[in-house]
């Protein structure tokens, strides 16, 4: 007989994944308002850390790059945007600022538009979203109904928080058709999704904003001069720098600590405003069917109207960032590149689960069907 030894490694392993089984066994039968108080915390967490994205690309300058290099890079890819919108005819930066200076001005409003409400705008419709479907959590009429199992006697008393939110067989119907708890995952992966990937843009392709180009004073926490100073080649005006907001400013010590000045491509604000306008269009709802956001049934043309107007809160942004000289305009459109390619990985990954699940769900009809 052959006395196999396993190394204390392995052992070790399979202690710890053994009394990880035994943790997802009991959480099953946690009571539901601890399962609901991780659901909540989980889903906090996962929407700080990436509200967090700009910082942690600033971080990662910081410690793991060199930061002359980095900048001489976002130079060069700076240099490579204005090219290629010269070459499309969309180098209207400049114009549009010196445009907006002299026929509308509001420099605090703009100025206040960039730095509050890509945040606010964004916060309040997660919050909006998860408050949404936990509400249904709560207050449908079996979520206090704990896993367990299908008995003759209660064949139908199986159905727990967790089972709702992986019923696949509802995720190929229309998005109006879906449960809240679905909607708001498949909407906050798509936020989540498109964040990480401005991340990697980030990271990978510095790129100057506009108002850094002509730029030779600011520096950053480490007091090394964050601009170009190329004010001979480019007009483009700081109007933070110069007018500042109601909020903060590039000289604020915690911005300087935590932003990172080559983050332009692709732009966040624009990927985010992009979101928010899916969000509610989508939860608006089809213009075949009433409004559910009032207790009567809307007009045609006014749902329709109200639908739709939402896409001007996108336009107002792109404005805003390209006029205050924060992005170029190709920035916004890498930014919403990157919210499609978001919704449609996500879509991909739906639509293969409810493929799986009913894969799976006609495997185990066929199986119970078999004569005994």
């Amino acid at each position: 007989m052959v006395n196999i030894q396993f190394s204390p490694t392995l052992i070790s392993w399979k202690r710890t994944l053994a009394r990880a089984s035994l943790h997802a066994r009991s959480l099953s039968q946690t009571s539901p308002y601890v399962r609901l108080a991780i659901l909540i915390a989980l889903e906090v967490v996962i929407i700080a850390v990436t509200f967090c994205t700009n910082f942690l690309s600033g971080f990662v300058f910081t410690n793991f790059f060199d930061f002359e290099a980095s900048k001489a890079s976002a130079i060069n890819n700076a240099r490579r945007v204005i090219r290629a919108e010269r070459a499309l005819g969309l180098f209207i930066e400049e114009s549009v600022q010196a445009w907006n200076a002299k026929y509308i001005g509001g420099w605090s409003f703009w100025n206040t538009y960039y730095a509050g409400a890509h945040p606010v705008v964004t916060a309040g419709t997660l919050v909006v979203l998860l408050v949404r479907m936990l509400y249904w959590k709560t207050f449908r009429s079996n979520w206090k109904r704990l896993r367990s199992s299908i008995t003759p006697t209660s064949a139908t008393t199986t159905t727990s928080a967790d089972d709702d939110d992986d019923d696949l067989d509802r995720l190929d119907r229309p998005f109006h058709e879906q449960t809240p708890s679905q909607q708001y995952y498949f909407l906050r992966s798509v936020w989540v999704l498109g964040a990480w990937l401005a991340f990697i843009g980030f990271v990978t392709i510095p790129t100057m904003p506009p108002r850094l180009i002509p730029e030779c004073n600011s520096v950053n926490n480490a007091g090394i001069a964050v601009g170009a100073c190329l004010p001979q080649e480019y007009s483009f005006m700081d109007t933070i720098g110069r007018f500042g907001s109601l909020l903060w400013d590039w000289d604020d010590p915690s911005v300087k600590t935590l932003n990172n000045p080559y983050a332009a491509f692709p732009s966040q604000h624009s990927l985010f405003a992009g979101w928010v306008a899916m969000v509610w269009i989508r939860l608006w709802g089809p213009a075949v069917r009433p409004a559910s956001l009032f207790r009567k049934p809307t007009p045609y043309w006014l749902h329709t109207l109200g639908r739709w107007s939402i896409v001007l809160y996108p336009a107002l942004t792109i404005y805003c960032i390209v006029v205050t000289a924060n992005h170029y305009l190709l920035d916004a459109v890498g930014g919403m590149a990157a919210l499609v390619i978001s919704y449609l990985a996500v879509s991909w990954w739906t639509a293969r689960r409810a493929r799986s699940a009913k894969t799976s769900s006609r495997s185990m009809s066929s199986h119970e069907m078999l004569p005994i």
